[in-house]
């Protein structure tokens, strides 16, 4: 008896601890593509030059754990912002990038394979998650054996966070960067709880939050670019007519 309370109380104990977005974030700093350039001036000197409509590669990093992956699913759910792109002109193409010819996730090296596609602009997509793990009163029955794996008693609460950088292929200058987070949560018998499935519902909510995230950054890129474009551009301060000679002269009103 006393062991079964015990147990009781051990179960009843599990609650929910909450997510820890700090470590989260770290987490995706630590995975974050690695930028080899060395000198600061450098970097500084770089200059957005992305003409429009542009070619896109997008290659989504994989993930440092075996806890998830990413899906046809996921690849659909970014395809279809990405059509919104072709479809206003922004994108002339958008690429997806095989895993199998950009298994360094250096920025520089990702930058040649995208190279190689004849993309003009790389889009890097990464994503960590976290799941708390608790217990509900009727956990208790899991002492029956049968109970766990019938009573829906395990809880999985999962939270990802979804980001993405937008560089220049040729220099490496950085246009847009975008973040998103997705919340999923089960509850199932705790000899048959999957927390994969917790993942993917955080992960799919996370992917829908950055589609329409990034479609209104490039927008807003595209509109900034073109506009600094036609500001950069000389223009004659006189207008000038072609004479009946074929020599330019200055037309005076």
């Amino acid at each position: 008896m006393r062991a079964f309370l015990g147990m009781s109380l051990l179960i009843l104990s599990g609650c929910a601890t909450g997510f820890d977005r700090g470590a989260l974030q770290e987490q995706m700093q630590k995975e974050a593509v690695s930028i080899q350039d060395k000198e600061i001036q450098e970097v500084r000197a770089l200059k957005p030059q992305l003409a429009f409509p542009c070619r896109i590669a997008v290659y989504l990093k994989p993930s440092a754990s075996s806890e998830w992956r990413w899906t046809p699913q996921d690849k659909e759910i970014l395809l279809s912002s990405a059509r919104i792109l072709e479809k206003e002109g922004i994108a002339s193409n958008i690429i997806p990038m095989s895993g199998v010819f950009a298994k360094d996730g250096d920025l520089k090296h990702l930058r040649m394979e995208a190279a190689r596609y004849g993309a003009d602009a790389l889009l890097v997509i990464q994503g960590v998650q976290q799941t708390d793990s608790y217990l509900n009163p009727a956990a208790v029955l899991n002492l029956t054996v049968v109970g766990a794996f019938v009573i829906p008693a395990s809880h999985r609460d999962s939270l990802f966070l979804a980001a993405g950088v937008l560089v220049d292929v040729d220099n490496g200058c950085l246009y847009a960067t975008v973040e998103s987070e997705g919340e999923g949560s089960i509850v199932r018998p705790s000899f048959l709880v999957d927390e994969k499935v917790s993942i993917s519902r955080a992960k799919k909510k996370a992917l829908e939050g950055l589609g329409p995230e990034l479609v209104e950054r490039i927008r807003s890129l595209r509109a900034g670019l073109t506009a600094a474009n036609h500001i950069e551009q000389p223009q004659d301060a006189v207008p000038r007519l072609k004479l009946l000679d074929g020599t330019n002269g200055v037309f005076a009103p």
